[in-house]
This record gives C-alpha cells, structure tokens and sequence, in this order.
C-alpha cells in the first residue's frame, strides 16, 4: 500500500475542492422582494429562526395559505411562540402580495 497519492491525483482533488468551494458560495439566496417593508421584517425575522426564509416568488397565494398553517403546526411542535393574529395576518399578506403565479 502506498503512503502517500501521486502529486497529480493531489492536484486534482484540491482542483476539485476549490471549484466546490466556489460554486457552494455562489448559492447565496436572492434578497426577498420589498426587503425592507414591515411584513417582509416579520416574515424573515420569525420564519427566519428555523431556515432560509422562502423567496415568496416560489409558491402562489394559495400555496402559502397551506404552507403557513402548516408551519404553524411545526412552530407549536418546536416549542416556540405561536404566531399572533396580526403577525399570522401580516406574514400572509406579504408573502401573497409577492407570490408567483404559477
């Protein structure tokens, strides 16, 4: 059994590597719509604790109706606050407001 790797298989792997590294930090999701309004705050603030927050783009209205109640499922499950009507209220209208259409 050899000791070591030969020089070119080394160079290929950490060639392999750095492109990795590169590709891996060019993933960075896109910034959400209206970044900066109260609802977008909300959203990234609360769903934000647990994941990436979604790009609203990526489901319909309808869609987040679904997603929302069922992440409030998982919300309670995690022990965390539940969210408010208005936050409930507030999140939905964002998210709807910025949803794909298809």
């Amino acid at each position: 059994m050899r000791a070591f790797q030969s020089p070119s298989r080394i160079s290929r792997a950490a060639l392999a590597l750095a492109l990795l590294t590169i590709v891996v930090s060019g993933c960075k999701p896109a910034p959400l719509p209206d970044a900066a309004s109260p609802g977008a705050q909300l959203y990234a603030n609360r769903c934000g604790r647990c994941h990436v927050p979604y790009n609203p783009h990526e489901m319909t209205a309808s869609m987040w109706d679904t997603q929302v109640t069922m992440m409030e499922v998982k919300i309670q499950a995690a022990g965390m606050p539940a969210l408010t009507s208005d936050e409930r209220e507030s999140i939905l209208e964002y998210l709807k407001r910025n949803a794909g259409t298809e």
